[in-house]
């Protein structure tokens, strides 16, 4: 590819996490040993969600080594070897939650399972013989089986480009089920554009039914008070409040569920899917967030109609500047000052808006452009 893979931006995401947060969305995946270089922990480290269900671990030379030390690993934290095991290749970031299911729906009570896919093209030997392409399937994964069985045939040693193959080596069965085309491999330049567009095609759909009157989102979000930083909300700068909010950018609770509720009704997804807890969006400007993110939503064919914001706070007084507000999230969303209405409210003293933080709610309207 010319570049590490792995790290291919793909919508606001590396390739990597696309895969992992698949994974941890399964509700009985209980731990994941995230295998990668040694050289590249750091990295992994500072962009790894869910510490409490990730393990990370350095790998080893071969594939197999690396799957090794995975396994070992999930062993070690007390995992039981007639646990089932997935083995997935992080160079897949578009594997479904349906393959998931459908490889642990398939799991035998010993052997593993491979998700497989027709080969269309035609197969020729180097001599220039044909291959009948009936007889092959191209192999996926994840690949399923039990953590014992899995570790035991990697044990016995051998050279294995995958799962399978090491336990049909051990003379375990190993059972196919339909696999995904979609499921495409990183693996020449230009795939990484296929994929973009397989992922895009997940949140928007290419086709999508016609909204009479459009389409609203609502969104949420709170952070809680700290001493020491500058406090943005609205967009703006509150520079004579003492406290600021806690966030991975810059904190703006009001424009980040002003950007989920953009996002939710033209069906996007959510801030966290373009802009994931990494270094590239600590401390970034949530202005900024919303502009591109309202950039995507026009390019997937929807424009903003309105936007309805409540900010709940004991502290800073949202009347005094809230046409200020408004202007700025008009100009950011691209509406007229009369689109967008900002209204401010306390929570009585009660609660977490009662003075350890701010939170803010807002609905936003859509329709096809």
């Amino acid at each position: 590819m010319g570049v590490d893979k792995l790290w291919i931006d793909l919508w606001g995401r590396p390739a990597w996490r696309w895969s992992l947060d698949t994974l941890l969305a399964v509700p009985t995946l209980t731990r994941v040993a995230v295998v990668v270089a040694q050289d590249r922990l750091d990295d992994f480290s500072s962009a790894l969600p869910g510490p409490e269900r990730c393990l990370l671990i350095p790998g080893g030379e071969e594939r197999a080594d690396s799957v090794l030390a995975g396994l070992r690993a999930l062993t070690d934290a007390g995992v039981d070897d007639r646990a089932l095991v997935l083995v997935h290749d992080a160079a897949r970031p578009a594997a479904s939650a349906e393959l998931v299911e459908r490889i642990v729906a398939a799991a035998p009570p010993h052997g593993g399972v491979v998700p497989m896919v027709p080969v269309h093209d035609t197969l020729l030997r180097d001599d220039g013989t044909p291959l009948e392409r009936t007889d092959v399937r191209a192999a996926q994964t994840p690949q399923l089986v039990r953590l014992g069985e899995l570790r035991g045939a990697l044990e016995a040693g051998g050279a294995f480009t995958d799962d399978a193959s090491a336990l049909a080596s051990a003379g375990l069965p190993v059972i196919a089920v339909r696999g995904e085309l979609t499921n495409r491999k990183l693996t020449e330049p230009g795939d990484e554009e296929i994929l973009r567009g397989v992922l895009r095609a997940r949140s928007v759909p290419l086709d999508p039914p016609s909204e009479v009157g459009g389409r609203m989102g609502i969104g949420f979000d709170a952070h809680r008070f700290v001493a020491g930083r500058a406090l943005h909300l609205g967009g703006l700068d509150w520079p004579d409040e003492p406290r600021g909010l806690v966030g991975h950018s810059d904190g703006d609770v009001a424009l980040h569920a002003v950007t989920d509720a953009l996002l939710g009704a033209a069906g996007m997804g959510d801030i966290g899917t373009l802009y994931p807890s990494d270094d590239r969006s600590a401390g970034a400007d949530s202005g900024e967030m919303l502009r591109l993110a309202v950039e995507g939503i026009r390019a997937a064919g929807w424009k903003p109609t309105g936007v309805d914001l409540t900010i709940v706070a004991a502290a800073p007084s949202i009347a005094a500047r809230r046409d200020e507000v408004a202007i700025r999230i008009a100009g950011l969303v691209g509406l007229p000052f009369g689109a967008v209405t900002v209204k401010g409210t306390t929570s009585d003293g009660l609660g977490f808006a009662g003075g350890e933080g701010i939170a803010a709610y807002a609905v936003s309207a859509v329709e096809r452009a």
